[in-house]
């Protein structure tokens, strides 16, 4: 069985221990609160507390996601693989809100909140990776390639991703000195989205198959299928794919080693515009 099998994936415990430690997160400070609410104020007690309550979702995290397997899979297949990432967000917000009425336990509930946001882009990712292995699995490939955008795209959407990185920097810079954490948190947001559009212009391996267009990066891997996509055309730098919603997938000419392979494998799926 190959490494990226979606048998390999999803029964790792990798997955389990990220999820039982992401639960943690979320329930310590919450049983910190309660206890605190009984009367309780020894440092090393609550200290304890925090320990035992984080050690015992994270091991009832990795029980339960061992139990049911697939989980990651049938995440990964819709967009609420996102949304571990988000529910955290309001709770760091509630922790940083209320420093003044709980102490040292909003303080944690923020640094928490932040901590199991992070963990839950770490898990969307995960679950769409395996998603991704479980839908390709046996599926024939057309063609592979690695490719980019093309430079003049590539600078004009430079321009916009410095813009975004500039205002979610200002906007962090001014939460410094003002007493406002809906500042702080658009800073915390629009930074990494900024870098985030950028990247998304460099290099990446590509694969087409009827299952969609594939893109695979060092430690993940993302599956687009053909419905999220109307069209393609062919420009005289680029390949393009397009989609409704989102930014259009291009890929220089010049990255292609067969350009016209490539158009055909897409055409098989796609209209030309």
């Amino acid at each position: 069985m190959s490494p990226s099998s979606p048998a390999s994936r999803s029964s790792d415990s990798l997955w389990g221990v990220l999820v039982g430690t992401y639960l943690g997160l979320l329930a310590t400070p919450l049983a910190l609160l309660a206890v605190v609410r009984l009367g309780v104020e020894s440092a090393g007690l609550l200290y304890g507390v925090s320990l035992a309550a984080l050690t015992a979702v994270l091991g009832l995290g990795w029980w339960a996601t061992a139990r049911w397997d697939g989980t990651a899979v049938r995440l990964g297949a819709t967009r609420l693989r996102w949304l571990p990432a988000a529910l955290p967000v309001p709770y760091a917000v509630g922790g940083f809100a209320s420093l003044s009425a709980t102490g040292v336990v909003g303080l944690l509930a923020f640094f928490f909140g932040l901590g199991a946001t992070v963990l839950g882009l770490v898990l969307g990712v995960m679950a769409r990776t395996r998603y991704t292995d479980a839908v390709l699995d046996g599926v024939d490939i057309a063609c592979a390639f690695h490719a980019g955008w093309p430079a003049a795209a590539r600078r004009r959407l430079g321009v916009v991703a410095g813009a975004v990185v500039v205002v979610g920097g200002a906007c962090f810079v001014g939460s410094l000195f003002t007493d406002g954490s809906l500042l702080q948190l658009a800073g915390q947001l629009l930074f990494p989205v900024g870098f985030v559009l950028y990247t998304s212009t460099e290099k990446r391996e590509y694969t087409v198959s009827p299952a969609g267009l594939e893109q695979r990066m060092p430690v993940a891997r993302r599956l687009s299928r053909w419905d999220a996509f109307e069209s393609y055309s062919r420009t005289a730098d680029a390949l393009v794919l397009h989609r409704p919603c989102r930014l259009d997938a291009r890929f220089a000419l010049s990255d292609l080693d067969d350009p016209d392979a490539v158009e055909a494998a897409v055409a098989r799926h796609l209209p030309a515009a």
